[in-house]
């Protein structure tokens, strides 16, 4: 039963963060193309943000590894 749940909670976490960078990544573009002149600034902002996001999955990843060997 604990396998599930730390399966689900992976699951979640990856589901969360492919939103989260989807929704960032097409307001990343929409600014872009309104603003061409700002394109470095938000390619800056989009790079963090992403990075962010993908050390939340990488924590979520070694959580449930922890907990799947301490089973």
């Amino acid at each position: 039963m604990e396998f599930i749940g730390i399966g689900l909670a992976m699951g979640l976490a990856a589901l969360g963060i492919g939103l989260g960078q989807g929704i960032g990544l097409s307001k990343g573009l929409e600014g872009i193309s309104r603003q061409p002149e700002a394109t470095s600034k938000i390619q800056t902002a989009m790079i963090v943000g992403m990075a962010l996001m993908e050390t939340i999955g990488i924590l979520t990843f070694v959580i449930a590894i922890i907990l799947s060997n301490k089973l």
